[in-house]
């Protein structure tokens, strides 16, 4: 293949890889929406047992037999493992905070996990830092700041946990971008929700209360956004580095005011649009930063050979 028809195929897969990325964490902010609308009234744990089932159920539906023969023939299920735990933590602190904090509070706090993505994927996974994605990152998270407005917010628990919430969110980012290089995304997806249904299975024993049909969509409905939205985010990690992956997530803040302003009547202000108009800046600046530096270094991201999912 020719230099020019590969810068091609590298920065198709870039713009794909962003766009997979936007999708994804947009499904993830309506996720959230559901799971807090239902927060005050339901154990964190029991919501995220039924999800994990819908998930675990779906997944099984798609996959059949294939699903198990694979999961049982991985090398990767160590990573796997760490990957689902700390997605579990990051899930569990982020969604208990939800009783605390008003969701553009929670949203604010969260974004640190982009910075911590792309700091973590120049030591461990070795992705040039350049300036065009640091400033990206900068940028975005700037926005996000201004937006929400966060002078605010009481530094206590609540903010702390979704901190917390934050670095594992980040390190976990790393581990896909390297569990993706070989594992399917059905897979994947499986195994980390069976850990989830199988952890959170037991601590719902102690705190199972019964569910009525509200309840019960709002979990069926993130189970199958939430599931979605994970399929959607590991397709996305084979086609960019972990660090572009980071910065896309900032798209979601449209999404979180949105449905903050439908769920609980928040209203947003000046500051919003500022903001939101500075993560678009992050977001145009990155999207053509990626596809300049495909074009003239001609050169094509690591992306894996094959169908993977």
């Amino acid at each position: 293949m020719s230099a020019p028809s590969l810068a091609r195929a590298a920065e198709t897969a870039s713009l794909k890889g962003m766009v997979l990325g936007v999708l994804a964490y947009s499904m993830f902010a309506f996720h959230d929406a559901l799971v807090k609308g239902i927060i005050m009234v339901m154990p964190i744990a029991q919501i995220m047992f039924v999800r994990s089932l819908v998930i675990v159920l779906g997944c099984l539906l798609v996959g059949r037999g294939k699903l198990i023969a694979d999961l049982a023939g991985s090398t990767n299920i160590a990573m796997m493992l760490m990957r689902a735990m700390l997605t579990l933590a990051a899930w569990a602190m982020f969604y208990s905070t939800g009783r605390d904090l008003q969701l553009a509070e929670m949203t604010t706090l969260y974004y640190v996990a982009p910075i911590i993505t792309i700091l973590l994927a120049v030591v461990f996974l070795k992705e040039r830092l350049t300036m065009a994605r640091a400033g990206a990152a900068a940028i975005g998270f700037f926005g996000v700041v201004v937006a929400c407005n966060p002078g605010g917010i009481a530094i206590g628990l609540p903010a702390l946990l979704v901190l917390l919430a934050a670095l594992c969110w980040g390190v976990a980012m790393i581990l896909l971008r390297t569990i993706s290089k070989s594992e399917r995304s059905l897979t994947q997806i499986f195994f980390l929700n069976l850990v989830h249904l199988s952890v959170m299975g037991l601590v719902s024993i102690w705190l199972w209360q019964p569910m009525g049909w509200r309840e019960l969509g709002f979990i069926a409905a993130a189970g199958i956004i939430g599931g979605i939205g994970q399929f959607v985010l590991v397709e996305a990690a084979r086609q960019v580095p972990a660090s572009v992956l980071g910065t896309v997530e900032y798209s979601a803040l449209f999404w979180s005011f949105l449905l903050g302003y439908l769920f609980w009547s928040e209203q947003p202000g000046l500051l919003v649009y500022i903001g939101a108009a500075l993560v678009v800046a992050a977001g145009l600046v990155l999207a053509w930063s990626e596809r300049r530096g495909r074009r003239v270094i001609g050169t094509v991201l690591p992306v894996v050979g094959g169908d993977l999912t």
